[in-house]
């Protein structure tokens, strides 16, 4: 932009006239400011104060914000709120320093952390409405912990980027876009989450990847949605490590056209710790990747270690979520065209969860279409997969 509004203005011998227009702000051009934040000062301030363009600029130092209604429930507080487009919150390192928000806890308790969304959204709606959609997010840097809900939330946006941030201890979700699209979720470190670290719901065209996800019960879920890349990401010590599937009930039930490859997969063994009476307490420890239903998706080029129960595991729904054979969900439950390919999948399925047959490779037998090239395992179940044409 910055390139884009200098040719403009030489093109027409006008000159900018740069102003400081908030104490700590820097005016950079007409359409961006840099609007900084230091220890003691309030980040949502700076939002309000912001204009689409801006970039919110924190220092190192710990906040705690008095917290507003969550845009997408008012009944629970969040952090910070941003319901404007093309909003940056960037972190300025310094010397090791880090910008740590983190929830106050006790009757200010918070549930978001950072929650990007349209006030009084309901996220249903939007998905046939581009009016209730944000265009342009960022968040960059920061460490990101202890909240009720998720660590960095967002509703409906479109072309986005959540990247380079630490997202501890976060009660139910580390990183949680959901009905959003063009989105990128790069080199985040994301831990304690009592159900997915890194989560894409209901959402297409997202790049996950160079991650680090630990200590969660799920490491990364891609949950009804298409045409999402996971690739390059490390997924370890947690129940499972990367899970793919459909669930009943929401807005969107397709899962389709999705790419896991060239990622680290090892030694995820941890025991469930879900919230009780989530779907994702059904997920036994041990699991490496595992796609349940979904159309077309691919699963390719990755190093699967050291899970106790499986390594790659391609099921139908219902058996994931131990419903009767041929379960009617509303959408087809079986896994079709499932290609897994040219994974060196050793070392699991040592020690499986009670119930569950070990292996490298296993498949539940249902679906069309899927297949099997040039893996390296040594226990699959069945001993015979159905191979893809070359």
């Amino acid at each position: 932009m910055r390139s884009f509004l200098k040719q403009l203005l030489l093109a027409n011998s006008m000159k900018v006239l740069l102003t400081a227009v908030l104490i700590g702000a820097t005016v950079e051009c007409a359409a961006a400011r840099n609007i900084k934040v230091g220890p003691g000062q309030s980040i949502q301030s700076a939002v309000d104060a912001a204009s689409p363009g801006d970039r919110i600029m924190v220092q190192p130092g710990t906040y705690h914000e008095p917290g507003q209604p969550c845009p997408t429930d008012s009944t629970k507080l969040c952090a910070v709120v941003i319901s404007k487009d093309d909003i940056s919150l960037i972190a300025e390192p310094r010397s090791g320093q880090q910008a740590i928000l983190e929830n106050p806890g006790g009757k200010s308790s918070q549930y978001n952390g950072i929650a990007f969304a349209r006030p009084n959204s309901d996220t249903a709606q939007c998905l046939n409405d581009t009016t209730l959609h944000i265009r342009g997010a960022k968040v960059s840097g920061f460490v990101v912990r202890n909240f009720d809900g998720s660590g960095i939330f967002l509703a409906c946006v479109d072309g986005w980027t959540i990247s380079s941030n630490a997202v501890n201890d976060n009660k139910l979700y580390g990183i949680f876009p959901v009905l959003s699209s063009g989105g990128w979720i790069n080199r985040n470190v994301v831990t304690g989450s009592n159900d997915t670290g890194i989560y894409v719901g209901q959402s297409r065209d997202v790049h996950v990847n160079e991650n680090v996800a630990h200590g969660n019960v799920s490491g990364f879920e891609l949950e009804n949605s298409q045409d999402v890349e996971v690739d390059h990401n490390e997924s370890f010590n947690n129940t499972a490590g990367i899970q793919l599937f459909i669930l009943p009930g929401d807005a969107v039930m397709t899962g389709q056209n999705n790419r896991v490859f060239g990622n680290f997969v090892h030694d995820n063994n941890r025991p469930n710790s879900c919230n009780p009476g989530g779907d994702v307490c059904l997920v036994p420890p041990g699991l490496g990747i595992a796609s349940f239903a979904g159309d077309d998706n691919v699963i390719a080029h990755n190093r699967v270690t050291g899970n106790g129960t499986a390594g790659i595991v391609l099921a139908d729904i219902c058996t994931a979520l131990q419903l009767p054979p041929a379960c009617n969900l509303g959408f087809d439950p079986l896994p079709e065209n499932t290609q897994i390919e040219f994974n060196t999948v050793e070392g699991n399925g040592l020690n499986p969860a009670p119930g569950l047959s070990g292996a490298d490779l296993l498949w539940s037998g249902t679906g069309t279409g899927n297949c099997w090239l040039h893996n390296v395992a040594s226990k699959l179940f069945p001993p015979q997969l159905p191979p893809c044409s070359q």
